[in-house]
């Protein structure tokens, strides 16, 4: 059942979203840049450190809603 591997990665092919935390002391928030950048993210930055889903849960909830095509 967990034995297959994949083959590419999702984000190659298929809409991505990327909370960047411009305060983040734990992923440098240009690596966050980056990667973001690089899927071809939709992205909302925050003024929060690594725990941006506890500092700014409204927030991190309107991006998954935006992922779930259910919020702009």
């Amino acid at each position: 059942m967990f034995a297959a591997r994949t083959t590419a990665a999702a984000w190659h092919s298929k809409p991505s979203w990327y909370a960047v935390s411009k305060l983040d002391q734990t992923i440098n928030p240009d690596l966050e840049r980056f990667l973001a950048k690089r899927m071809d993210a939709t992205t909302v930055e925050l003024n929060a450190g690594h725990l941006s889903l506890v500092s700014h849960p409204r927030e991190i909830a309107d991006l998954i809603l935006a992922a779930a095509g259910r919020k702009e």
